[in-house]
């Protein structure tokens, strides 16, 4: 089996906008080994189950507009600071699938919050979506390495 997408029917909390009763999180459940997918074009939660990484492609709708497929691997990195303290950082990669993502970080000193994430050219907001305030291992990497050692995913934006 090569591998396969897994749509599951979830019941939305009209108030937060997420499921009920689940997280929404883009990391393994290691109890079944699979992936747990979001689209976040459509809103469609999915499951994929498979040794290579996901297609990159909402099952529903056909976004490519999903998690990242496979690891992510750093091409370029940005940083504005004012004199005051303040900064941004832009992690820019791309998945095995040749998908763009770049994360935005804004900082003051050493405290930073996610404040935008961008797949291929869709922003999407971390406040809108809360699985995308925690950054994948190899961005936390870079970020603390530029001196942006304390990200906290319910932090307010310095900025």
């Amino acid at each position: 089996m090569v591998g396969q997408s897994i749509e599951r029917p979830r019941r939305r909390d009209a108030a937060e906008g997420t499921d009920s009763g689940r997280r929404e999180a883009m990391r393994s459940e290691p109890d079944t080994g699979t992936t747990r997918l979001r689209c976040f074009g459509c809103g469609c939660e999915y499951g994929y189950l498979g040794s290579k990484p996901h297609p990159g492609r909402c099952p529903s709708c056909d976004s490519r507009c999903v998690s990242p497929a496979g690891e992510l691997v750093v091409v370029d990195v940005e940083q504005w600071q004012s004199a005051a303290g303040l900064s941004k950082i832009w992690v820019h990669t791309i998945d095995e699938r040749d998908r763009r993502f770049r994360f935005e970080v804004a900082a003051a000193g050493d405290e930073g919050k996610v404040v935008a994430v961008i797949v291929e050219d869709t922003a999407l907001d971390p406040a809108l979506h809360p699985s995308l305030r925690r950054l994948p291992a190899v961005v936390s990497e870079v970020v603390a390495h530029v001196g942006v050692s304390d990200l906290e995913p319910r932090r307010t934006s310095p900025a």
